[in-house]
């Protein structure tokens, strides 16, 4: 392999695509990868979250922003250090970000940096911190759940069960990951019997065998690409 392989089932990738959000004119998916420690300690990266590449992208682009980080091995670099295949991770933002409320932020922050005569900020970066942090349209509410027990399936099953208990399971979509489960709740499916319940019963849910993390509007390892050593997040069924 003498480039990063990046889209490791296209299939499931494309099928991720096809489920997101159809976007509005004034929105587009944030996506960034990562360079990850944890997944690769060998590497002897320092920082466990070394920020490699970012950039937005409406549904029709996508796969060929991705695409385009299927760079020559070596070419992505944190701390100095090269980074290597099984450190690298992909993450989107299931919710859109608001591209013209991003601006006006980003406009903002542009003129306070010129009225600070500070000569050395980055326009492009103040651009893009101000659309990673900008949405309107709240769509998804992230759930990330850690597993406390070895026995991974029994786990993941249980969790099902209990949340069902507390949520319509039809405004649920589950997301394997490494390590973990993402639970993504479609607010606008909620049915009206758990509208003001939902919330804080979830919040109580962590127990012995998982800990749940109410992340809300959150990046999500993206289906179908890389994550950590010989791993892809895939949709459970």
């Amino acid at each position: 392999m003498s480039t990063y392989k990046i889209i490791k089932n296209e299939e499931q990738l494309q099928e991720f695509i096809d489920w997101l959000p159809d976007l509005l004119p004034n929105e587009q998916y944030y996506i960034t990868l990562l360079a990850r420690k944890k997944y690769y300690p060998e590497s002897g990266l320092k920082a466990d979250k070394g920020q490699l590449k970012r950039c937005t992208a409406t549904k029709d682009r996508i796969l060929q922003k991705l695409r385009q980080m299927e760079v020559a091995l070596g070419a992505f670099t944190s701390d100095g250090r090269e980074v290597m295949q099984e450190n690298l991770v992909v993450y989107i933002t299931p919710n859109p970000r608001d591209l013209y409320q991003a601006g006006l932020k980003t406009i903002k922050e542009i003129t306070d940096k010129v009225i600070q005569k500070d000569h050395k900020f980055n326009p492009q970066v103040l651009a893009l911190n101000s659309i990673q942090t900008t949405t309107t349209r709240k769509i998804f509410f992230d759930l990330d759940i850690d597993f406390n027990s070895e026995k991974i399936e029994e786990t993941m099953q249980q969790f099902k069960e209990d949340i069902a208990k507390v949520i319509n399971t039809d405004c649920l979509t589950y997301i394997r990951t490494n390590g973990g489960l993402h639970c993504l709740i479609k607010l606008e499916l909620i049915n009206p019997q758990f509208a003001k319940s939902w919330y804080m019963n979830v919040s109580k849910m962590s127990c012995d065998a998982y800990q749940v993390t109410m992340n809300g509007d959150n990046v999500l390892p993206m289906v179908g690409c890389v994550q950590g050593v010989d791993f892809s997040p895939y949709f459970l069924k």
